[in-house]
């Protein structure tokens, strides 16, 4: 995703540079890629000049910072180049879930920070060539229900390539994306499927049907959450419409990589904990995941 934003800005004629991990993948991306992001989208693929630098090696103060990470590494990256951001920084966020948007628009201030929630496709083909999967819609806010957005920042992004709305309440749509999320992510994994096959399995729709249930029940009694309506009828939509698709979760198990739970259902467990509400649906599935997951360790 952060190829694709990187792609869509170098298209309206933002100076664009990439902040990697390692000097290693700085040179990776000098000699393999050129030193150019490909962007691919109905069958024709376009190259782009981008920059590439380390986070201590940035020099000059950031106007716009994209945060691309997984939402377990945001607030180390955030970390790694804070000598880089000033006041006038705008810090626009892309991470799934709400736990570490919350967290950093205490540390950082309301007013630099911006919170995404986009139905965009995207899937790296090869390092740096990025394809545009599917067209979707993107909704911008701030957290606190602020209807203002800076026009220096909606002026800097690319609105109607990724289909931009601002939105007043970017938080509940976080908190409803959240509740998706808890409900499909982690059980992909345990039952190794697509999503549509959640709900052709009989046993993981009757999970699908209990967890659904809990996070509705939660949501209800938290004072943070806004009020779900017809959970599974949402998620049921979501399943249909990416019955063919693994979700990002069982891909990152799939590969070794640390998952995104921690900032899904995880969270959820601890909201229900810290305030004194049933949340073991949640927790059984976090236990069988984590069970699984030192499992292929072992194997590994």
């Amino acid at each position: 995703m952060g190829c694709l934003w990187a792609a869509r800005l170098c298209q309206i004629g933002a100076s664009v540079t990439l902040v990697l991990r390692s000097d290693g993948d700085v040179r990776r991306f000098m000699t393999h890629a050129g030193g150019q992001l490909s962007l691919e989208e109905q069958d024709a693929v376009k190259h782009f000049a981008v920059g590439a630098s380390t986070a201590p090696e940035l020099s000059e103060p950031i106007q716009l910072l994209l945060l691309a990470t997984k939402a377990q590494d945001a607030e180390a990256a955030l970390a790694s180049v804070r000598h880089a951001i000033t006041p006038q920084t705008h810090i626009v966020m892309l991470q799934n879930g709400i736990k570490v948007q919350r967290q950093v628009f205490v540390d950082f201030g309301p007013r630099r920070v911006y919170c995404l929630s986009t139905s965009q496709g995207a899937w790296l083909r090869a390092p740096f060539h990025v394809v545009h999967a599917g067209s979707g819609e993107t909704w911008l806010g701030q957290l606190g229900q602020s209807d203002t957005i800076d026009a220096t920042l909606l002026q800097s992004l690319p609105i109607e390539a990724m289909g931009i709305t601002t939105d007043a309440d970017i938080e509940s749509r976080l908190w409803r994306k959240l509740a998706v999320n808890c409900a499909v992510n982690a059980l992909t994994v345990l039952y190794d499927c697509p999503n549509g096959e959640l709900l052709a399995h009989p046993q993981a729709r009757e999970e699908l049907l209990a967890v659904c249930a809990e996070i509705e029940t939660l949501y209800a009694a938290l004072p943070e959450t806004p009020r779900l309506n017809d959970l599974v009828g949402q998620v049921a939509s979501v399943l249909k419409a990416t019955a063919q698709n693994f979700s990002s979760t069982l891909q990152d198990f799939r590969s070794g990589k640390v998952s995104e739970l921690s900032q899904l259902n995880d969270y959820l467990c601890e909201l229900a904990r810290s305030h004194g509400r049933d949340c073991s649906a949640n927790q059984l599935i976090m236990q069988r995941f984590h069970a699984l997951n030192d499992q292929r360790k072992s194997i590994d």
